[in-house]
């Protein structure tokens, strides 16, 4: 694996939905060469994300395995920020975000949550319950939780997502105390702790309360992708520098975390 790749984890993320589009098309690597005139082990770098995939041959490889056109678009705007160590996507209600493709092609998430459960592991009622969701029609937030458990489903099988809470968000104002156990119970249920490993990081922790919230998304490759949210766009952070920097801080706050027991008390 190339340097260029660890620093531009996009390549990988670009590389691996490649991969997988083919071998669910039932295609050889040999084939699809074939088909695209290219050499079967350049199109072999593409996929490892040793080299970035030109603009053309991606047009073309994407048509061959017919892959869905919001997808299409999706892996497209990735290909054309995946040579830089950072970016700022722009929240659009209107466009899938791009933290779509990291949520499907990468094996590991590391988030820190502070002061809410993330929206992806939200129930229906938490999410109702939720200060935003008072100004929003009940159904526009049922089609969001919806479309966030499709993503929860595209994730590989192989996903295993770190969750560290802060203990505020298991007395978020405004919640009734029922609302969040039951969240919480949820979350830790048999069948998602497979996939999700939830701990609570208390109050009293260094610095935790200043921390604000952040995720990290891990390839294969153990090439790292740091997520920032703000209210009006997504920065994508993966210069080595920045995400050696997060990783220490997500280290540091998982040593004093405590594991979360559904029957404990909150």
């Amino acid at each position: 694996m190339t340097d260029a790749s660890l620093r531009y984890p996009g390549f990988y993320v670009v590389g691996r939905a490649i991969r997988e589009h083919r071998i669910a098309r039932g295609m050889s690597l040999r084939q699809l060469a074939r088909l695209i005139d290219t050499n079967p082990s350049l199109l072999s770098s593409w996929e490892t994300g040793e080299r970035r995939i030109p603009a053309v041959p991606l047009g073309w490889v994407l048509g061959l395995l017919e892959v869905p056109p919001a997808e299409c678009h999706l892996l497209s705007r990735l290909h054309a920020e995946s040579e830089r160590a950072s970016y700022v996507e722009y929240v659009d209600p209107g466009i899938i975000s791009l933290q779509r493709a990291y949520d499907r092609y990468t094996l590991h998430t590391y988030e820190w949550a502070p002061r809410i459960v993330p929206d992806l592991l939200q129930t229906f009622d938490y999410a109702h319950a939720l200060p935003g969701a008072r100004t929003t029609q009940p159904d526009e937030v049922d089609q969001e939780i919806f479309a966030r458990r499709v993503r929860q489903v595209d994730r590989h099988p192989q996903h295993r997502h770190t969750l560290l809470l802060g203990s505020a968000a298991l007395t978020l104002e405004g919640i009734p105390p029922e609302v969040v156990q039951a969240q919480l119970q949820e979350i830790s249920n048999p069948a998602n702790r497979r996939r999700v490993d939830t701990r609570i990081v208390p109050a009293e922790a260094p610095t935790a309360p200043t921390i604000e919230p952040f995720v990290i998304y891990e390839t294969a490759e153990k090439a790292l992708t740091v997520v920032l949210k703000h209210e009006h766009s997504t920065v994508y952070l993966s210069d080595l520098t920045t995400v050696k920097r997060y990783k220490s801080t997500f280290d540091a706050l998982q040593q004093k975390a405590i594991a979360y027991e559904p029957t404990a008390s909150c």
